[in-house]
């Protein structure tokens, strides 16, 4: 399934997140380790709906709850104490000590 994932961002539109190299990462990541972590089941096409920003007059700039739930958990399998309300405090920390 990594490679359908490199394979559709070597023909997504520039600007797509299915165009970034990283997005292969990304669900080669929850691929091999999603199971083994608990995380969410998020199939690649709805990953990359969920990371794509919404048009500007669409919502108010709120994160999608599929992306919220998977830093959630992300988050607390590295021993976090972190609430949903909160959620986004704690990755600028996270990412602040790495």
């Amino acid at each position: 399934m990594a490679t359908a994932a490199a394979a559709a961002a070597a023909m997504a539109p520039p600007g797509c997140p299915g165009s970034c190299p990283n997005f292969a990462v990304v669900c080669s990541f929850l691929e091999r380790y999603g199971p083994l972590l608990d995380l969410p089941e998020l199939p690649f096409p709805e990953l990359e709906r969920v990371l794509q920003a919404p048009p500007p007059d669409v919502g108010n700039g709120e994160v999608p709850k599929e992306l919220v739930e998977l830093h959630l958990k992300l988050m607390r399998k590295i021993g976090k104490s972190v609430t949903a309300d909160r959620w986004e405090k704690y990755l600028i920390k996270v990412r602040r000590s790495c």
